[in-house]
């Protein structure tokens, strides 16, 4: 149960975190996908629909960002 709460809040949030860091989106989405990528090809995932819940979470870490526009950086000048 817990890995797929995990499967459905952490690439979310990691996309949301690595796009304010280095305020591009792309960057962030890139790094989260290495990441999920690497985690899937080492084998810490136990079936196919948490794979599932993490392309979904993606989308929406995705398009939270995309929306939001976290990832602009704003000069208060």
């Amino acid at each position: 149960m817990i890995w797929y709460f995990m499967a459905a809040f952490f690439p979310c949030i990691l996309i949301v975190l690595f796009s304010v860091l280095t305020r591009s989106k792309w960057v962030g989405t890139l790094l989260t996908l290495i990441l999920i990528g690497v985690s899937v090809w080492k084998g810490f995932f136990h079936n196919e629909w948490i794979i599932f819940i993490d392309v979904v979470s993606l989308a929406a870490g995705y398009l939270i960002i995309d929306q939001l526009q976290f990832h602009k950086h704003q000069d208060d000048e």
